[in-house]
């Protein structure tokens, strides 16, 4: 992967983690997926943090579904 695409992957990850907990939480599956995609060719806080990030809010709205 060149810089390029690592950049583009923490833009869109960047933009769906905050789209996923404040508006929809589904899009946290695509900051999953950011992340995954940029571990490795980026540092492995923003790897880790997109990843993080996404999987709460998907988390967090499984257990409000559950729960209601």
């Amino acid at each position: 992967m060149n810089d390029t695409t690592a950049r583009r992957y923490l833009a869109v990850g960047g933009l769906s983690a905050v789209l996923s907990l404040f508006v929809l939480p589904i899009a946290g599956v695509v900051s999953v997926y950011s992340g995954y995609k940029v571990h490795g060719h980026a540092k492995n806080i923003y790897s880790y943090l997109l990843a993080g990030v996404g999987s709460l809010s998907v988390l967090f709205w499984v257990a409000y579904l559950v729960r209601v």
